[in-house]
Formats: C-alpha cells, sequence, structure tokens
C-alpha cells in the first residue's frame, strides 16, 4: 500500500480492478462500474446479516461504497510475518488455518446452495482480533468448496519465495481442517490445487 502525505487521505490500497482508499479510518471503495458496486454491497448486507465477519457498509454514492476498517494483516503479510520469525506470534499456522476454514463455513452457510468465494486471493483475508476477516466481493461465484479451497492452497504455495517450510505446513492444515470441519473431498481439494497451478503457469 502507498502511503499519501495529508490531513484526510493516509493510505491508497493495492488492488487491480478499483481505487481504494483509507480516509479518516473509513475505507472508500471506488468500484469499476455501478453495477459492481451494488453487487458487493448486496452480498456484504446479506453476509453481515449473517453475521459472518465482514466490513459494514456506511454508505453507496454510484460506484463508490464508503466502509468499516478493518485492521490488521492480510494473510500473505501474515504468513511472511511466520517465515521472517521462530515465534509464532499470536496464532499458530493450525490456529490461522482453522480462523481460515471457520470463515468459510460461517459464508457457505450464509450464501445460496452452489456459491462460493471464488475470488481467494490472500489479501482478501485479514486476520484481526485473532479472527479472519472477508474482504473485496464484486461478484456472485458458483462452484464448489473444493474449488475454492485447492486454489487457495495454491495461491498460499505459490507466494515468493514459493513451497517453503511454513507454507507447506500451513497449507497441510487447510487441507486437514478443510476435509475434518467442512467436510470436504481431500482429492478434489489436491485437483483443484493443481489446476491453479497450471493456470498460474499460463498466465506467466
Amino acid at each position: 500500500m502507498d502511503i499519501y502525505r495529508g490531513a484526510k487521505l493516509k493510505l491508497k490500497f493495492k488492488s487491480k480492478r478499483n481505487t481504494v482508499l483509507l480516509r479518516d479510518n473509513i475505507v472508500e471503495k471506488h468500484c469499476a462500474s455501478i453495477e459492481l458496486a451494488n453487487i458487493e454491497l448486496q452480498i456484504l448486507e446479506q453476509l453481515k446479516k449473517a453475521e459472518v465477519n465482514v466490513p459494514q457498509v456506511y454508505s453507496q454514492n454510484g460506484a463508490v461504497l464508503k466502509m468499516e476498517y478493518i485492521p490488521g494483516k492480510t494473510l500473505p503479510d501474515l504468513i511472511e510475518e511466520y517465515e521472517a520469525s521462530a515465534a509464532m506470534g499470536e496464532l499458530s499456522y493450525n490456529e490461522a488455518a482453522m480462523e481460515i476454514v471457520k470463515w468459510f463455513d460461517d459464508f457457505y452457510h450464509a450464501v445460496s446452495i452452489g456459491e462460493i468465494r471464488g475470488d481467494v486471493n490472500g489479501r482478501n483475508f485479514i486476520f484481526y482480533n485473532n479472527q479472519c476477516w472477508g474482504v473485496d466481493f464484486e461478484e456472485r461465484i458458483y462452484g464448489t468448496k473444493e474449488q475454492d479451497m485447492g486454489r487457495l492452497i495454491a495461491f498460499v504455495l505459490t507466494y515468493d519465495p514459493p513451497h517453503t517450510t511454513v507454507k507447506t505446513a500451513f497449507t497441510n492444515s487447510l487441507l486437514y481442517h478443510g476435509v475434518n470441519v467442512l467436510k470436504l473431498d481431500a482429492q478434489e481439494i489436491c485437483r483443484w490445487r493443481d489446476l491453479e497451478f497450471h493456470a498460474m503457469l499460463k498466465r506467466r
């Protein structure tokens, strides 16, 4: 994220598709279109009503949403912190993985059958007060829960530097809790992980 000087504008968050700013401790998201802003508002209100850990939307003005700022560490930042220190910090690998799985469980119970998270970029998961929070919802995606977990595992394993001991331990814990808590199929998770690996190679 880039730091801006000024009394009101504090931070600009990394985003490929949108402009996302932090002003006076409120996130101001400039979506690519009004339609996308409407979708995000609907999803966030639905999830918030079901008590899923997501930001509260304060207002919408066309394609601009103003919402609650969730401080904390993104998943890539948390993993980077694990790798930089022998100390586990507030959450162990296993506890952090379990928090993500618990968030997915809450999400799946809140949405319609067949709807999945879809955009499992690690920066869409924030750890705050030892809990996982989800951010950035621009479209409704349908598929399998194994698709979500397998793709997330692929992303985590390939963060630079890829396939480290920490990343392997963390994703093994994600796989374990995905199977035992969400009742997912381990082979199907691994199939989606490998499909995402192949997709990454094609994108490079």
